[in-house]
């Protein structure tokens, strides 16, 4: 079995905002593929809180993309949805991945409905953090390439 992850995310001013283990399953050279179990222990510290994970999740994390999507599955394994964070793009080192959450998220539901989540966080942490305007066109750009690819079934949203 491969050594344990530890996916960390973020805030834009190097606040810690929360962090998982997962176990790698695949890493092609551009995508990485993680899975947390149910029942894993979430670290949420803009929270102020450890929670057991309600729900099995698999992540998956592109080099050079400035989103990452969480596909959740309930316990009876069928899907929860699919979030998607919009970050900028990770670093990895030593069996951590490390994202910076830019507070923007698209949330699709298997009904095929999609809800774009925390744009007025997203705008309040642009001004509050100084979020440069090529952070703020690249986040908006993510928005619509989580879209497309969702529309078209691209992975990881081609799973059931």
């Amino acid at each position: 079995m491969e050594p344990a992850w530890l996916i960390q995310a973020y805030k834009y001013d190097q606040r810690l905002h929360y962090t998982v283990p997962a176990q790698l399953i695949e890493d092609d050279g551009e995508r990485l593929h993680f899975h947390s179990p149910l029942g894993t222990q979430v670290d949420h510290r803009t929270r102020g809180r450890v929670y057991t994970a309600p729900y099995a999740s698999d992540a998956f994390f592109w080099r050079d993309r400035w989103y990452n999507v969480f596909v959740d599955r309930e316990p009876d394994g069928s899907l929860k949805e699919f979030y998607c964070n919009i970050s900028l793009p990770p670093t990895v080192h030593d069996h951590v991945i490390t994202f910076v959450d830019l507070d923007l998220d698209v949330q699709v539901l298997p009904d095929g409905t999609f809800n774009l989540l925390d744009a007025d966080e997203f705008r309040e942490h642009r001004i509050k953090y100084s979020y440069p305007a090529d952070v703020h066109r690249a986040a908006w750009h993510a928005v619509v390439d989580v879209l497309n690819l969702w529309r078209a079934r691209h992975p990881p949203f081609d799973q059931p």
